[in-house]
């Protein structure tokens, strides 16, 4: 389920103009979902997908520890990819239900 959210939410980003960098980044305990470009900025997205019966708020379904697990994700990406240290960033949220059509939400700046 989460890969297929994953997918939906990079064509939405995609069709919205967005430059996908990364895809589902990984190294060591750190993750990042998606890794995009968009008007000057490196935008960090976590993608929570759920199914179409299931009660969802995207701004509520990622606790402390998971912003704080993200944040040091970013952090480490940022130490292992100096080139992208310096530019204006932040972190949206996408919620994907798996309704017919899919139903997706994007939260800019999430955590600010």
């Amino acid at each position: 389920m989460g890969a297929w959210g994953e997918a939906l939410a990079a064509t939405h980003l995609r069709q919205q103009g967005y430059r996908l960098l990364f895809q589902n980044w990984r190294q060591g305990p750190y993750e990042i979902d998606l890794i995009a470009w968009h008007q000057g900025e490196l935008v960090f997205v976590e993608v929570r997908t759920v199914s179409a019966s299931t009660p969802f708020s995207p701004e509520t379904s990622i606790g402390p520890d998971k912003q704080k697990a993200l944040r040091a994700a970013i952090e480490h990406f940022l130490a292992e990819n100096p080139a992208y240290s310096s530019l204006p960033a932040r972190i949206d949220v996408i919620g994907v239900r798996l309704t017919l059509p899919p139903e997706v939400v994007v939260l800019c700046d999430a955590f600010r």
